[in-house]
């Protein structure tokens, strides 16, 4: 189905959507701000924040709860401080988190941490710049 060469021992796995040869899986993936704004739709956005143009509503408010589509992440939002939550953050009088109970959650939260540890491209310290006047 991949048209790979059937006795290669490897295979090379590049980006793109078609592979160079039969020794190459090509695979053409969403960027991590693609990945980001799916989840930010997962997010129960408070009413206040929609009403005064600050977010768009999620993706429960927009009806696709009832389309029978189970969320990828579960991100509650309250006044109120979570009791018992895996990750928390307060922003603009809510607080937003993931249930310690959620499973689920914890492990995409969890993977898209480590999607970023991977994208990372940090060289260490970075030098100062310094200008020297001529004049």
């Amino acid at each position: 189905m991949l048209g790979i060469k059937v006795k290669a021992a490897e295979f090379r796995v590049t980006y793109g959507s078609v592979p160079r040869d039969d020794q190459e899986i090509a695979i053409l993936t969403r960027s991590m701000l693609e990945i980001l704004l799916d989840m930010a739709s997962y997010i129960d956005v408070p009413a206040a924040h929609v009403a005064e143009h600050r977010a768009a509503p999620g993706f429960a408010d927009m009806g696709g709860a009832s389309s029978g589509l189970k969320p990828l992440i579960g991100i509650h939002s309250s006044v109120e401080k979570p009791s018992d939550a895996f990750v928390m953050i307060r922003y603009r009088d809510y607080w937003f988190w993931i249930d310690d109970r959620d499973l689920p959650s914890k492990g995409v939260f969890s993977f898209l941490m480590f999607l970023f540890t991977l994208t990372e491209s940090g060289s260490g310290q970075v030098s100062p710049v310094l200008t020297v006047p001529a004049g």
